[in-house]
């Protein structure tokens, strides 16, 4: 096959630092599916981002090139290209998928003004208001949004709409060109089972019609092996590791995890490798009881003078987490686990319902993102005693952060820019534990880390809930993280509990059809 990308020695780095990438070597073919797989810090979405022309500010290619070759054969030198003449590549040549389409997305427009004015730019053949709107709409088709809600889409600003279906979205502003060269910057990483399934189907079928060379960038190596056929590794800005996606990434639990190790320096697999240490008796305690839970949000009104209708996301769900326990809610986009964290922790009221909290605390919430939940201006401790202040000792802010494994002599005066992921989320934890909770909850707390600090913030978690006997609500989509260390797990379908249970049991075999459906997506 034609080359179409050739990355020679690509060299970046901030100011006087370190590189972030560091002689990163590689060349693509049309047609490649190339996965590219490395912890946070790695330099692999850096990587992605200088071949699109979107570097941060402050960051400088110090040396190396970038190349890419045309149907025609002709190179252009991506990195000598001025902005005006990056405006003919990218997203016509060269396009990406970001992650979180929520800010990739403008929040102040409609989908229908955003959708327009991407065809207006790169579809200049279609001058009519008329041409556009049927391309626009064949594109809402083509990325599997049912027609029947295509006004609705339209009408609706990107908050409005699902994970799922912003998503589809961010893939149709991205392939309107049909570029010849897909960047995907994990963009399945805050997804449940079921709507990653679809998205990642989606995403094989319009490669194959478009005959895309793509490059798949995530922590998931479960989706590295439905999404390439290669597969780069790298660590510290330099590739470690290069091959065959089957040879490389197998079902054995010590060999992923040696992976993001170098050559020479791999574990070797202790004999209790992977089993769950045995858990103390549950505590009679109870640290949250909730019955009959509804919680609605008010729809569109129809005229400007009538009254807009309740839509409830939550209907007449009832649960309880004893002390000590760990409570996994899982299931599809839109169910309902969201809005039960948000409604638990103050952040929406209930239309009805009994909520009893913890007599030995409050609710804390651990968002997803931690870098939103902190405040850039305020120093790590600062943080901590802002929250101290209310009820507690300011004097405890070093010990907090100690807790969560961050001394306060070495980051206590940073800022949340000079921490990596997932120092932010033990910032984050912190700050929730600051507050003398009964009941944590965790609504996709480490959805969006790699596998390595993924299991540091759940051993974590494991940790504080055991040694405070504090109940834990674990919203999550990973039914693997789940079934290994939630005690029991609820499963949610259009806003109502179908399922619970014993973790293992229900997750080896469930017998709703949501959990059939959640399961076998996983698969």
């Amino acid at each position: 096959m034609p080359l179409i990308l050739d990355i020679q020695d690509l060299t970046i780095a901030f100011g006087d630092n370190p590189p972030v990438v560091d002689g990163v070597t590689f060349t693509l073919e049309a047609g490649d599916q190339l996965g590219v797989l490395g912890l946070s810090g790695s330099g692999k979405s850096m990587t992605a981002l200088a071949c699109l022309g979107l570097l941060p500010a402050g960051a400088k290619v110090l040396r190396g090139s970038i190349n890419y070759y045309s149907e025609d054969g002709q190179q252009t030198n991506l990195l000598a290209l001025s902005e005006k003449e990056w405006s003919n590549f990218r997203a016509r040549e060269i396009s990406l998928v970001f992650q979180e389409p929520l800010t990739a997305l403008n929040p102040v427009h409609r989908v229908r003004k955003q959708l327009t004015e991407a065809i207006r730019q790169l579809l200049p053949g279609l001058p009519t208001a008329e041409t556009r709107e049927r391309s626009l709409r064949e594109w809402l088709a083509r990325v599997e949004l049912p027609t029947e809600q295509h006004d609705r889409i339209l009408a609706a600003y990107p908050h409005e709409l699902s994970g799922g279906q912003r998503q589809r979205l961010l893939i149709a502003l991205a392939l309107l060109a049909e570029p010849r060269v897909l960047f995907a910057d994990e963009p399945t990483t805050a997804l449940d089972t079921i709507t990653e399934t679809g998205i990642l189907d989606l995403l094989a079928r319009l490669r194959q019609e478009l005959n895309m060379t793509t490059i798949f960038i995530t922590h998931d190596l479960d989706v590295l092996r439905r999404t390439s056929d290669r597969l780069m590794v790298m660590r510290a800005g330099k590739i470690i590791r290069a091959g065959n996606i089957k040879e490389l990434i197998t079902d054995k639990p010590e060999e992923r995890s040696n992976l993001f190790l170098a050559p020479g320096e791999e574990k070797k697999a202790s004999p209790t490798s992977g089993q769950r240490k045995s858990l103390p008796p549950t505590p009679p305690a109870t640290a949250l009881t909730v019955s009959q839970l509804k919680v609605s949000y008010k729809g569109e009104a129809t005229w400007p003078w009538s009254v807009s209708k309740e839509l409830l996301a939550v209907r007449a769900v009832s649960l309880h987490v004893n002390c000590g326990e760990w409570v996994a809610i899982v299931g599809p986009s839109g169910c309902g686990k969201s809005s039960i964290a948000r409604c638990l922790a103050g952040l929406i009221p209930k239309l009805s319902g009994q909520v009893t909290p913890p007599v030995n605390g409050n609710i804390q919430l651990v968002f997803q993102d931690p870098f939103s939940s902190l405040n850039p201006s305020h120093t790590v401790i600062t943080a901590l005693r802002e929250v101290l202040r209310v009820g507690g000792s300011q004097d405890k802010a070093e010990d907090l952060l100690a807790s969560v494994g961050l001394p306060a002599s070495e980051y206590g005066n940073r800022s949340p820019t000079a921490l990596s992921g997932g120092q932010r989320q033990r910032v984050a934890i912190a700050k929730a534990l600051a507050a003398g909770p009964g009941l944590l909850i965790a609504d996709e707390a480490v959805s969006a880390l790699d596998v390595p600090l993924r299991i540091d913030i759940l051993a974590l978690l494991n940790t504080i809930r055991k040694e405070r006997n504090i109940g834990l609500l674990f919203i999550s989509h990973d039914l693997k993280l789940v079934a290994q260390y939630a005690d029991r797990v609820l499963i949610m379908e259009e806003g109502q509990i179908v399922e619970e249970g014993p973790a293992n049991k229900v997750l080896a075999m469930p017998e709703s059809e949501m959990g059939k459906r959640l399961v076998e997506a996983g698969g």
